[in-house]
């Protein structure tokens, strides 16, 4: 029930959001997603009226199995049409790789998919390292700093599920000060993402000619401008087509419990914290499931549209719902030092993005700067959203980039994250934690540099200049003659 009405409040809040953003005019012009402005509005009530019949607990459920939910349904979802494809001769080595790189979608994925994984690792020396140095005059222990890429890299759901393991390994609050971070990450996201994305359009450097027009600033959409998002692809008089796309995720996620039992039985500590992790167990079986689906023939029944609703349903409700899971009375006597890792934590992922995704290569190399500045201070899908701005016709490989993008910080993720627990747990020392951290980082470094995803300028924001092999090709939107 408790649950249930705060769905409710949330759909509240999103009604008003909805109406401020078309009403507002500068809200609507600085194109803030209802989601956060919901959000906002809904922590500031809840920590001060309180909502009836909720509590904290409540949101941050929601925001925790929304995220699972999400990441399954993403591992479900159809790649993205890119037109047809053609047969490629089969890569000999590294110098034909990186000579093929270009405009492939090779290098967008490899360079959004390793900047994550330097986030994932980066995002945590800066938590912990500024609370060695601040922490103690606030009585917040270093260990919390460590929940920083948790938040921002990962989002809530995560933040939730390794703070709870944080939790249970003694560090009181933890959940909390996750979702505060993932929070205060998703406002970074669009602040700084929004007013990025329309610089890219002015200046000419996004590929995609749009414009920014009274609908986009309002939320609504005329008539003449609505458009259909999906296919039906069964009969509703047997099954709905959302019912049957959500009971595919269901069946992932009861499925994704069984690995979890399969991980638990593996002695030791790493056996027990995959056996615990939903999200992950689940994603790996709804990518089996799609394969298994393929290699029948019967992805025919799936529809991209519909799944593509399904993770932008849970991604406005997970990002409504993280805000207002935050409870002023735990968190607020750390205030100044969260405040304190958000802003380093922001500063740092903003300028280090902004000089690798100008790196990358690629036409649509804008465009997956945006997209991963999204990504590494939110979730996937807040990367995804920030390209729609500018791409919203899916006209460049950006968005189906992202997806794959996870499959190259894998192996991060069993670094960085099994390190960071296992410190908090007790299990494993600060040296081997650098070791793990900076590893991860030096890594990175240089597959990037070995594949070609870490090259020459490709564009520049501020002149508006997109480059090839050194030399300005595109200046405003417009070719130039080397």
């Amino acid at each position: 029930m408790a649950t249930m009405t705060a769905a409710a409040w949330m759909g509240v809040m999103f009604v008003v959001a909805m109406l401020i953003r078309a009403k507002v005019s500068f809200v609507g012009k600085a194109m803030i997603p209802a989601c956060v402005i919901a959000g906002v509005i809904g922590f500031i009530f809840i920590n001060t009226t309180g909502l009836a019949g909720t509590t904290n607990n409540e949101y941050n459920t929601i925001s925790g199995q929304l995220y699972t939910f999400l990441f399954i349904n993403m591992g479900l979802t159809l790649a993205a049409n890119t037109g047809e494809k053609k047969k490629r001769e089969k890569i000999s080595g590294i110098k034909d790789l990186r000579a093929r790189m270009g405009d492939s979608m090779a290098s967008g994925i490899f360079g959004m998919g390793s900047f994550w994984a330097l986030a994932y690792a980066f995002q945590a020396l800066i938590g912990f390292g500024l609370l060695m140095l601040i922490g103690g005059y606030f009585n917040m222990d270093p260990v919390y700093g460590l929940l920083l890429p948790f938040g921002f890299a990962q989002g809530p759901g995560q933040a939730i599920t390794y703070g709870t393991e944080m939790e249970a390994s003694g560090w009181a609050d933890a959940v909390q000060v996750g979702v505060t971070f993932a929070s205060a990450g998703f406002l970074c996201a669009f602040i700084w993402g929004v007013p990025f994305a329309k610089k890219g359009i002015k200046n000419g450097v996004a590929c995609s000619k749009v414009k920014l027009s009274d609908d986009v600033a309002r939320g609504f959409l005329e008539p003449e401008n609505q458009d259909y998002y999906g296919r039906l692809t069964t009969y509703s008089g047997a099954i709905d087509t959302l019912t049957f796309h959500a009971a595919l995720v269901g069946v992932s996620w009861i499925l994704g419990q069984q690995v979890g039992k399969l991980w638990a039985l593996i002695p030791g500590y790493f056996g027990q914290l995959f056996s615990t992790l939903l999200f992950f167990n689940g994603m790996l079986v709804a990518y089996a499931i799609r394969y298994i689906l393929g290699k029948m023939g019967l992805t025919k029944f799936l529809d991209r549209g519909t799944q593509n609703r399904i993770t932008g349903f849970c991604t406005d409700m997970m990002v409504c719902g993280a805000f207002m899971a935050i409870d002023l009375d735990v968190v607020g006597k750390w205030t100044v030092p969260i405040l304190a890792c958000c802003a380093a934590c922001a500063v740092v992922t903003w300028v280090t993005m902004r000089y690798f995704g100008a790196r990358f290569g690629g036409s649509n190399d804008f465009e997956r700067t945006l997209g991963e500045w999204g990504t590494a201070t939110g979730t996937n899908a807040t990367g995804i959203s920030l390209v729609r701005i500018v791409d919203p016709e899916n006209e460049t490989t950006t968005v189906a980039e992202l997806g794959p993008a996870n499959i190259v910080n894998v192996p991060a993720s069993y670094f960085v994250m099994p390190a960071i627990l296992g410190y908090a747990a007790g299990a494993m020392s600060t040296t081997s934690l650098m070791i793990c951290l900076w590893g991860v980082i030096v890594g990175y470094l240089v597959f990037m540099a070995v594949v070609g995803c870490w090259g020459k300028k490709t564009f520049d924001i501020h002149k508006g200049e997109k480059y090839r092999d050194g030399k300005v090709y595109m200046r405003h939107g417009q070719p130039v003659d080397e």
